[in-house]
């Protein structure tokens, strides 16, 4: 059985945005509200998920990460704006 690997964007209660890559895309987030996940995220939430990319391949999917922190802001925004290459599964 092949692995998603995911990029995905929280929007922290502060408004600021964080950037992540995980294969377990539900628990990654219950992580980030128990505040055991990044650094950047603790004290930050609640969160809302605002942004989501699949890949077959670990490596693509980190590339589209560094890629996606590498972008000012209003691009951020842009990308979460118009839902380039967001793959929501529905389960």
């Amino acid at each position: 059985m092949a692995t998603n690997h995911y990029v995905y964007m929280l929007e922290c209660k502060d408004g600021t945005l964080y950037t992540g890559y995980t294969v377990d895309l539900e628990e990654r987030i219950k992580m980030h509200e128990a505040g055991k996940a990044a650094k950047y995220t603790r004290g930050r939430g609640p969160f809302r998920l605002v942004h989501i990319e699949t890949y077959p391949t670990k490596r693509e999917a980190l590339q589209r990460e560094y890629a996606i922190k590498r972008l000012p802001r209003a691009k951020k925004r842009e990308l979460i704006e118009k839902g380039n290459r967001c793959d929501e599964d529905s389960e």
